[in-house]
């Protein structure tokens, strides 16, 4: 199963590694390839998306730090204990116009569109009214058949919990800093385990992206919070269904002309009549340039869809220099261990997608 869409290329950009060695060959480019998710969802189904909210944080009031220590009583501060002091007081600030209720639908909402534009279920259903109709007990679902009868799904995806720690002041070089800490939960009905996902990310905006909402006059920190619960939700989506992720790649230049022609090819996405000319020349007696094709046959045979074959091309290309040269050995252990990796994620793609991938996916 080839898992490779789209080969693109973009401006070279030189590796140099070590001056006058093979490795200052090494070219970057750019290729498509299909991650799978990390909960083996299969396609075709129900999914239902539910903001189930357990910590009910429509009761909790949103405070930020202004990134300032407030300090009442300076007298207590002593050379010993300022650090301790100072940690504990940053200076806090109540904003009763964002409500965390309204974020964390955000962030299901921006889950469900990109499901919903993804089309890789059959069926995607919101609830983001938290699903209180389902519940007799707040934050509990009594029984498993009972859900998925009310839902009418064969999957259920959960928002358990959503928190930002936010920092905001517009004179800081990043005046917005969010931490945040989302719980996933995914059941399925076929399945009498849960799955969680605890999702912490960083978010940092810097003055261009702050000045970008002024406009909106006294309601910047609100804009950039909604923003971050799209972006949270959105990058929610990829560990739930395989998604095109663009990766790079290296392979060698040279100027022998064979090889010319061969990266020509290449660059036009003809990897087959390219292979023929690599082939080749990994019996040319340069050393230097059989180690290249050797190297740029792994590369031809992952595109296409041959890990095996890939790496042992690799292991010929680090045999040809294995004596004299270490970046190269790095470098072909490197592509060895994102063969490797690939081959797993192949063979988690498989059990999630029912049908061999179309054509225009290769």
């Amino acid at each position: 199963m080839k898992c490779l869409r789209v080969f693109l290329p973009i401006p070279f950009l030189v590796i140099v590694l070590t001056c006058c060695t093979i490795t200052s060959q090494l070219r970057v480019f750019q290729i498509e390839i299909l991650k799978p998710g990390i909960f083996n969802v299969p396609e075709n189904l129900t999914v239902a998306v539910i903001n189930r909210d357990l910590f009910r944080s429509d009761t909790c009031t949103f405070y930020y730090s202004t990134g300032y220590f407030k300090v009442q009583d300076t007298t207590l501060l002593t050379k010993r204990d300022t650090t301790i002091k100072y940690q504990s007081l940053y200076e806090m600030v109540k904003d009763t116009s964002i409500k965390y209720q309204n974020l964390s639908d955000t962030c299901v909402n921006a889950l469900i569109t990109y499901l919903e534009k993804a089309s890789y279920f059959q069926k995607v259903i919101p609830f983001s009214d938290s699903l209180n109709f389902l519940l007799n007990v707040p934050g509990r679902i009594e029984t498993r058949d009972k859900l998925f009868e009310k839902t009418k799904s064969d999957v259920c995806i959960f928002l358990d919990y959503f928190y930002l720690n936010s920092t905001y002041n517009k004179y800081f070089t990043f005046p917005a800093t969010f931490r945040a800490n989302l719980l996933w939960t995914v059941v399925f009905k076929t399945d009498s385990l849960a799955y969680s996902y605890n999702l912490t990310d960083t978010l940092f905006f810097d003055q261009t992206q702050v000045n970008s909402y002024a406009r909106y006059k006294g309601k910047t920190l609100g804009q950039l919070l909604n923003n971050s619960a799209n972006y949270l939700g959105r990058s929610f989506g990829p560990k739930v269904i395989p998604t095109w992720t663009q990766v790079d790649r290296m392979y060698y230049k040279s100027q022998n002309t064979e090889m010319l022609k061969a990266e020509k090819l290449a660059l036009n996405q003809d990897w087959l009549k390219a292979a023929e000319i690599w082939n080749r020349e990994t019996k040319n007696k340069n050393k230097k340039i059989a180690t290249k094709a050797s190297y740029n046959m792994a590369v031809a045979c992952e595109m296409e869809g041959k890990p095996d074959a890939a790496i042992d091309w690799l292991v010929k290309s680090y045999r040809y220099l294995e004596k004299n040269n270490e970046n190269h050995r790095k470098n072909c252990q490197r592509y060895v261990n994102i063969l490797v990796n690939r081959k797993k994620e192949i063979e988690r793609l498989d059990k999630q997608m029912k049908r061999t991938l179309n054509s225009s996916e290769n």
